[in-house]
């Protein structure tokens, strides 16, 4: 299971009771879910850590299938705060290739992921994607695609909506408050609060959506192995 950020490795880890191991260059945590032999770790933001994290992953040990578990900015209206997506389609925005995924029996898969290199706020730049038929965006996942697809090594995506664009809490003031790992900066944390402390009950909200949407897509993709 590839997480692209801590808190989402987080999820992953309570949902799955992932042990941490600490001789591993790859992988930080480890268990088993049904028949299913689980290793976890973080793949870091954006295409390139994601890339990177993935080949040199894949390198360790041989794999039978490959999960994206994390969260992801939902488009369509129809896809609340905490709604799970499976998608069945990802593409590297604008015009990357088109990936299928492989979900296990008996999920289905179904819509389209568009992943991004950056923060799309602007609806002038999101509304297209929507348009285009891909309900939600993340920055990881084709960049996961492009390296399994590769090697051969089945994968799917489990994503739960944490944000939308349309109610504008997270821009690039927000966005820049992450480390490559998703952990807080806390420097650029404690400029961003001293200039208006008010804006720590909208990062506490953020946070909420963020953990509710990672818990939903971790207990998704554990249950699916304790299924296959």
């Amino acid at each position: 299971m590839l997480a692209p950020m801590r808190p989402e490795l987080k999820a992953v880890v309570r949902a799955g009771g992932l042990s941490r191991i600490s001789d591993d260059t790859a992988f930080s945590h480890t268990g088993t879910t049904g028949d299913w032999a689980v290793s976890a770790g973080i793949i870091g933001i954006g295409p390139a850590l994601a890339r990177e994290a993935t080949e040199r992953m894949l390198a360790s040990s041989p794999f039978d299938h490959v999960m994206v578990v994390g969260i992801a900015g939902g488009l369509d209206p129809a896809m609340r705060i905490g709604a799970l997506m499976v998608p069945s389609r990802i593409r590297l925005y604008p015009d990357g290739p088109l990936y299928l995924s492989h979900p296990l029996s008996p999920r289905t898969a179904d819509g389209g992921l568009m992943t991004t290199d950056g923060l799309f706020s602007d609806e002038k730049v999101w509304r297209p994607i929507l348009e285009s038929g891909f309900g939600a965006v993340d920055m990881e996942a084709a960049a996961v695609a492009e390296v399994c697809e590769r090697a051969g090594v089945a994968w799917s995506v489990y994503r739960g909506i944490s944000d939308r664009p349309d109610e504008h809490i997270v821009d690039q003031a927000v966005f820049a408050l992450s480390k490559p790992d998703g952990s807080a900066d806390l420097v650029a944390l404690g400029k961003y609060l001293a200039r208006d402390p008010r804006r720590a009950k909208a990062l506490a909200h953020l946070n909420h959506c963020m953990e509710l949407a990672a818990d939903t897509a971790a207990r998704a993709a554990f249950e699916d192995l304790a299924h296959s």
